[in-house]
């Protein structure tokens, strides 16, 4: 793997681009710290979180001998109440 500079590569991108198409690699560095790499490859595509199968399994979890989920719904249900107060009273 090449170093690379910021400074060369905005002098010589052409021929930075050439050797990426070539399978070179380059670390590109700002003021001596690696900030980033360029390489052929692409980059790994982005995982998107599977939510649904997240709250499945919230909703079995057992805290308190109830259920998760229903927890939480009823700590909101409580939260409203109070902010509904606060706004009644002021």
């Amino acid at each position: 793997m090449k170093t690379l500079t910021v400074r060369d590569l905005s002098r010589k991108t052409a021929t930075v681009l050439d050797a990426l198409e070539r399978g070179e690699t380059f670390e590109l560095r700002r003021n001596g710290k690696a900030v980033g790499y360029l390489t052929h490859t692409a980059p790994e595509p982005e995982r998107r979180p599977d939510w649904r199968s997240h709250f499945d399994w919230l909703k079995k979890q057992k805290v308190k001998g109830g259920n998760f989920v229903e927890e939480l719904n009823e700590d909101r249900r409580r939260q409203r109440a109070r902010e509904a107060a606060m706004v009644e009273s002021a």
